[in-house]
């Protein structure tokens, strides 16, 4: 038996208006969602897709100094993200704000003589340096930037004291070593020098600066490559 949908009179008429309403309805939510996603990715996705780590590092310190402003930490970390953008005069402006604030905070003093050997004010930076390493027997990062301080500033026995004394803390950072060789060469003493970088050498043997540091001292020629 043939089975025929039968319809009340007008039926037709009221399906149809109801079709076209579920197609205007899916072409306005789709017309809604796409300018959704523009909107979003221009002011927000967009926008984050470019930043680079740096500005995503300052824009968090910057927000911290906002909600904190009496935070040392605070401007301490604002400072070191403006470091890493290169721009030592906020850097220094930050530390600045950070000593004010809390003077007395090893951490606070040691940024700042950073501030100022951003800034090339070695002076300024060795003050601070100076007492910290004695209050601080064993604090290599104090006396290795005392020592590039020091450096810097052409004291170069001052320099070398420094940097021996780091090489007593961490005796396996090469870095401390090529230091030494080039305070031993500004001094003219070359057997000490080449003694030095040698030491730099067999901790660090592709390392370029040490390399080329050595045939200047030795006339050899350069070999190897520098890590990556």
């Amino acid at each position: 038996m043939e089975n025929n949908i039968t319809t009340r009179p007008g039926q037709e008429e009221k399906m149809l208006p109801l079709s076209r309403a579920l197609v205007i309805l899916g072409i306005v939510t789709g017309i809604i969602v796409a300018v959704g996603l523009i909107i979003g990715y221009t002011f927000f996705w967009g926008k984050y897709q470019h930043q680079t780590y740096s500005d995503i590092v300052f824009e968090t310190a910057r927000q911290h100094v906002k909600q904190n402003p009496k935070s040392a930490m605070a401007h301490l970390e604002l400072g070191y993200a403006y470091l890493m953008q290169g721009k030592a005069d906020q850097a220094l402006k930050e530390y600045q704000k950070a000593y004010k604030l809390d003077p007395k905070n090893r951490q606070v003093q040691y940024n700042l003589a950073l501030g100022y050997m951003a800034k090339k004010d070695y002076p300024a930076a060795i003050k601070i340096l100076e007492p910290l390493t004695k209050q601080g027997l064993f604090d290599l990062e104090a006396h290795y930037s005392l020592g590039e301080a020091y450096y810097n500033n052409g004291q170069y026995r001052e320099a070398l004291k420094a940097f021996s004394q780091a090489a007593g803390i961490r005796p396996g950072l090469a870095n401390i070593y090529y230091y030494m060789a080039l305070c031993y060469e500004k001094l003219g003493d070359k057997n000490n020098a080449i003694a030095q970088i040698d030491k730099a050498l067999r901790l660090a043997p592709n390392y370029t600066e040490f390399q080329e540091l050595k045939a200047k001292l030795t006339g050899q020629p350069v070999g190897g490559e520098r890590r990556g």
